[in-house]
């Protein structure tokens, strides 16, 4: 497997200590993976924009507060590129938590703890890129088909039967919300209410009684969930479960 990471921060001597320690993180990766990778760093989000239409990056380290273009505007065009890219904020500014959640970030590190929460974030890539290859099995017409579960925006209950709304698809299946949410809690899927099960990844904004996704559809929230919802995306921001 080979990845492309690009690290982006306009303080020098910061960008220059990352580089060196996410690169070495890297290199420590149990060999039998046969994780190979290439690391290249901006000082500028505009220049690393530039440099997206000729190398398309799987990971992304990124500065929220840089002047020209900030960590917000790059991380907005470079979804828009690429959705799937894992995008790992890099600030003091824990309020920023919130207002960057639209963009999906895999990671929301502080420069004051970088040296605990870097290793766990290498870590949970690592991870991850592997996570991405799993598939949620389901009957579907009476064939058994495997869905690809990182390509699953959310999932409805309607009466008896359950709704898979994927990127391009949707599928019917019979089985139970509760089962799937234990299945796919793991993978950073949550019940905002009775009838819906939602990845978190795609999640857009938290409202007052709806979550709203990136494409712009909205999926109930329940009054009585709202705070486990965010306290559950603050958590997957961090990589963390309870």
């Amino acid at each position: 497997m080979f990845v492309r990471i690009a690290v982006c921060d306009d303080d020098s001597v910061f960008l220059e200590m990352l580089v060196k320690q996410v690169s070495q993180l890297f290199q420590n990766v149990d060999s039998s993976l046969e994780l190979e990778y290439q690391i290249d760093s901006f000082q500028d989000g505009a220049n690393l924009l530039g440099n997206w239409d000729h190398e398309v990056y799987d990971i992304l380290f990124l500065d929220i507060e840089m002047p020209r273009a900030s960590g917000i505007q790059v991380a907005d065009k470079v979804r828009m590129k690429n959705p799937y890219v894992k995008i790992l904020f890099i600030t003091n500014r824990e309020d920023l938590v919130f207002h960057s959640i639209q963009y999906r970030p895999f990671r929301f590190i502080r420069k004051n703890h970088l040296e605990d929460e870097l290793p766990e974030a290498v870590n949970g890539l690592i991870e991850s890129l592997h996570k991405e290859n799993k598939y949620l099995k389901v009957s579907f017409n009476g064939t058994e088909k495997n869905i690809k579960i990182i390509d699953i925006h959310y999932i409805e209950s309607c009466k008896h039967d359950i709704y898979i709304y994927t990127f391009h698809d949707t599928f019917r299946i019979k089985s139970n919300l509760t089962k799937l949410e234990n299945q796919l809690e793991a993978y950073g899927f949550i019940r905002t209410h009775s009838g819906y099960l939602v990845n978190s990844r795609y999640v857009f904004s938290v409202e007052k009684t709806q979550v709203v996704l990136n494409d712009g559809r909205e999926i109930p929230l329940s009054r009585y969930r709202t705070e486990k919802v965010k306290h559950k995306l603050q958590l997957y921001g961090r990589g963390t479960e309870e």
